[in-house]
Formats: structure tokens, sequence, C-alpha cells
């Protein structure tokens, strides 16, 4: 198998694809005129010796000569196109094979990685929480156990979302389809995200009256829009407003987060649902983002039958909308 830190497996791989691509012109280019110049060579020869057959004239020598030369043609072309087709197909599968190889190697180590540092990660948690609960415990070492609790909980949460995109990939991920209330699980959000946001100085906003029926995984939509929220926080500036609106649709529900901050610009934008991608890492890995949230959302909205977009202005905010189908 081929060695997956390679740096240049991708470099080996397009020269490869390009040899293939040259050899074929030359083959086509080759064979094409080889033929042509047998062809013709014998219909000159032919026509220089006035040798007819069947007592035909010069202009039905001619006429049948030139149609006998375009199927051969047609015949040649059609011969030429499926062996290159085919020949190209296996020749590109050798080629990426390498890549393949490479890329499955990584997911493997991932999934891996990731599920063995559960373990750790939960006994790490537990005793921090114990030492925290000491009656005896110094009030100089509170904030250094809270500190790492905080960071725990960050990793653990990575953790979850490697393990989640190893399933998604090895397509072992499974989305339920049950009766939900979005107007109930945008107001627990909310409570969840409350002291983040006082923190910050953040005021959240819920418009989430009535009810907003709609069907999906209860457990990814929580999911999504704890992760929707818990951006437009920390990217709104203290003293800032996040609303969070809860409405029916003709086709279901709708949640709509709406933050006052920074905002992305369109080239952002265009990125912000990549794998990995983190539009400010410096800001990100102070917060301890994976850049897998939104990604991981959209992929569960839109196999529920939903969707998730955003929209946003630098200077103006960004809005996120989450829709969901009738239950």
């Amino acid at each position: 198998m081929a060695d997956p830190a390679s740096p240049d497996v991708f470099a080996r791989a397009r020269l490869r694809l390009a040899l293939l691509f040259v050899a074929i012109v030359v083959v086509l280019v080759v064979v094409s005129s080889v033929f042509m110049y047998l062809t013709v060579r014998a219909d000159i020869r032919a026509a220089a010796t006035r040798s007819y057959g069947g007592g035909e004239t010069e202009q039905e020598f001619v006429t049948r000569s030139l149609g006998t030369l375009r199927w051969q043609l047609v015949a040649v072309d059609a011969a030429i196109v499926v062996f290159i087709g085919i020949g190209g197909l296996l020749y590109a599968r050798s080629t990426l094979r390498p890549i393949r190889e490479s890329v499955a190697a990584q997911k493997r180590f991932v999934a891996d990685a990731s599920h063995d540092l559960r373990t750790p990660l939960a006994i790490m948690k537990a005793e921090f929480e114990v030492a925290l609960r000491r009656p005896d415990l110094d009030e100089d070492a509170r904030p250094v156990l809270l500190s790492g609790l905080e960071e725990v909980d960050r990793m653990s949460a990575m953790v979850e979302d490697l393990l989640t995109l190893s399933r998604i990939d090895a397509r072992q991920e499974r989305l339920a389809r049950e009766p939900l209330d979005l107007v109930a699980l945008a107001r627990q959000t909310v409570a969840e995200l409350g002291n983040l946001a006082a923190t910050g100085g953040v005021l959240l906003r819920t418009d989430a009256t009535g009810e907003a029926p709609a069907a999906g995984d209860e457990g990814h939509v929580r999911r999504a829009l704890r992760n929707v929220v818990r951006n437009a926080v920390e990217h709104s500036p203290s003293g800032a407003t996040v609303e969070i609106a809860v409405r029916r649709t003709p086709r279901g529900a709708e949640v709509v987060v709406a933050d006052h901050g920074e905002g992305m610009s369109p080239d952002v934008v265009a990125h912000v649902f990549d794998r990995f991608y983190r539009g400010d890492a410096a800001r990100s890995q102070e917060r301890g983002g994976s850049g897998l949230g939104l990604a991981i959302a959209r992929w569960a909205l839109r196999g529920m039958g939903g969707d998730l977009t955003v929209e946003s202005r630098v200077g103006a905010g960004t809005r996120t909308t989450l829709t969901l189908p009738a239950a």
C-alpha cells in the first residue's frame, strides 16, 4: 500500500495521467494517418491503372471508393474511441489507487484515533469534576481546574465531530425521522447557551410563539441549532443581540438565527460548509473550533429533507436559516 504520508502522490498521479493523455493523442494520430495513407495509396494506384471492377466507370469507381473510405474511417474511429475509453478507465483506476488508499488510511486513522481518545477524555473530565467537588479545594486551584475542564469539553466535542464524520464517510450514520417541536428545541438551545452569551455580554432574544412542528432527527437538529447559535454568539461583540426566530412554513418549519456581528466576506461564505474550513484560523483556534460543525449540520439537515443556508455581509452580521420538512 502506498505510504499515506508521501507528499508527491498527487504529483505522480498528475504526471501519469498527463502522459496517458499524450500517448492517446499520439496513438490516435498515428493510426488514423497510417490508415488514411494506405487506403488512399491503394485507390490512387487503382485509378492510375484504371483497374475498375465490373466494368464500372471512373465516376462510379470514385464514388464507391469514397463511400468505402468513409465507412472504414467510421469503423476505425469507433474502435479507437472504445479502446481509448476502456484503456483510459483502467489506467486511471490504476493511477488513482495510491490516492484512494492514502485517503482511506487517513480516514481509518482519524476514526481510530478519535475512538481511542474518548476514554481518556472521559476519565479526565470525571477527575476534574471530582476535584472541583472537594470541600478542601484551594480556591487558587479552582480556576485552573475549571479551565482544564473547559478544554476537555472542547476536545470531547471535536472528537465527537470526527467520529460523526467517520460514520458519514462510511455511510454508517443513520438519520431518524420523528416528529419535532422546533419551538421547544430552540428554547432549550437558548437556555443551554445562556451562560456563554452572558459571559460575552450578548443578549439572546427568542421569537418562538405558537407551534412549529417538523420531522427529523432530534439529536442532529439539536446539535445543528447549538452550533449555529454558538457561532452567532461568539462572533457578536459585547452588547449585541442574537435573534432566534422560529416559524412555520408551507413546507414545514424553519429557524432563523441572526446576529449583528462582524459578518463574513463572500469568499468565506462560499467555503463556510467545507470540512475543516475556518475563515479566521487564529480566532477559531482560540475558540476551539474544528471546522466541522456546519458541514455536519448541513449534511444532516439535507438528509432529513431540509437545508442549512447562510447569508452574510462584512460589518452587518450573519443570517443562518435551518429548514425542516413538515411532520
